[in-house]
């Protein structure tokens, strides 16, 4: 049989085809494609299809490999050379509290442990505590995997939640204008609203953890909980971040802010035409450098298979650190909180993200539940996020809309 390659020779393999598709790409702009050009690409992008699946698999490979070495206690108890003194006691606390409650700490951790405990505004609640800031960072690490509109908006961290008073604009209504000499400003000329950016509640809701698992020293017990938290915070904010409605205790997601926009010509599924259009719907002043696509993996496939006029694809493959993939022209972010392809669903966006701003609280409150599952002989450990999000220039992103 063939010899299996490895990961190095699969990646260089990937760069060339990509390669060699956005050159057949570029070398046939003017004509119109046929039938041998556009199976040439098809086998092509087949096989790049292949490649990538290759290659997810190996480096889970290598990531569970790598798992294994990480057993040493300076990486696993989440001390590094940068750690301060401080914050390394902190971790040290966290992790024997993580793995035996209060009742396991010394008389010296326990006072640093009221420290931690101050920290946690307004909760009278048992067991609650502020993490160290390097848990926190863990945590962040794991959300960013789940959350794609995050990682293009600004994010912007606070102490505390109170509320702050922001103001909102439509961007392409404000103008400068020509005044006289002894004048300074037109004062009343600018709309702009004021809108509060708060902080809602999230909770992780409750991970359980075997009490085998916590007695284990070889366990990086403070890593696995960060991971396991972050992903559902990470899954559940990206969500709220789009499709928040507002009331009650959920934030306004990006998807509810909006306004304008573009309704797609056929019902039930949208078309090249529809892209342009939305593009388009944005001013141009928001579409130079930063503009991105936003939608979920489901209609990135779609639009993978889409052509243009000429019968060429939309989609271009992506050249490690040398092009980013794009539709059209610009780069793309996934976000599976976006909607599928449906009727009435707003299911791309298009703009400038860095105008949403997310405000997350920096201080995240973790408790550990013991008495809750201890005939299961599991601990319990929750955590709470809080964060809001609000689009301050009403110009700089659009939605299309598919038609019912």
């Amino acid at each position: 049989g063939a010899v299996p390659m490895k990961l190095h020779e699969m990646k260089q393999k990937r760069a060339t085809i990509a390669g060699q598709m956005r050159k057949l790409h570029d070398e046939n702009s003017e004509k119109r494609w046929d039938e041998a050009l556009t199976k040439q690409w098809g086998d092509m992008n087949q096989e790049l299809r292949d490649l990538d699946a290759a290659i997810a698999r190996e480096e889970q490979l290598l990531s569970l490999d790598t798992d294994d070495l990480n057993s040493d206690p300076e990486r696993r108890s989440l001390i590094d050379t940068d750690t301060s003194v401080t914050e390394a006691r902190q971790i040290k606390v966290l992790d024997t509290m993580l793995r035996g409650g209060f009742s396991a700490l010394d008389t010296e951790q326990r006072q640093l442990f009221k420290e931690m405990r101050a920290q946690t505004v307004g909760t009278g609640s048992e067991g609650g505590f502020t993490v160290p800031t390097e848990f926190r960072n863990r945590v962040a690490e794991a959300m960013k995997a789940f959350g794609g509109l995050a990682n293009i908006a600004t994010v912007f961290e606070t102490d505390s939640g109170n509320p702050i008073t922001w103001a909102i604009t439509d961007g392409t209504a404000d103008e400068g204008v020509m005044i006289g000499e002894k004048e300074e400003s037109t004062e009343q000329d600018m709309e702009f609203g004021q809108v509060v950016i708060g902080a809602k509640k999230m909770t992780s809701n409750i991970v359980k953890i075997s009490d085998e698992l916590l007695q284990d020293s070889g366990v990086d017990i403070a890593g696995l909980i960060a991971r396991r938290i972050g992903s559902r915070l990470g899954r559940g904010e990206a969500k709220q971040l789009l499709t928040g409605n507002g009331t009650g205790n959920n934030i306004k997601g990006l998807l509810n802010q909006v306004t304008g926009g573009k309704t797609s010509a056929a019902s039930g599924a949208i078309a090249h035409a529809d892209l342009l259009a939305l593009k388009h719907a944005v001013d141009p002043a928001y579409r130079a450098g930063t503009a991105r696509w936003l939608f979920n993996d489901n209609t990135l496939l779609g639009l993978k298979l889409m052509k243009d006029g000429q019968g060429r694809p939309l989609w271009l493959p992506d050249i490690a650190g040398v092009a980013p993939a794009t539709i059209d022209g610009d780069q793309y972010q996934i976000d599976q909180g976006m909607p599928d392809v449906a009727a009435n669903a707003k299911a791309v966006a298009y703009g400038d993200f860095s105008y949403l701003q997310i405000r997350r609280v920096k201080g995240m409150e973790l408790r550990r539940l013991t008495e809750k599952y201890a005939e299961f002989g599991m601990v319990g450990f929750l955590m709470f996020h809080r964060f809001d999000a609000l689009l301050e220039d009403k110009a700089a992103v659009k939605v299309l809309t598919v038609k019912a």
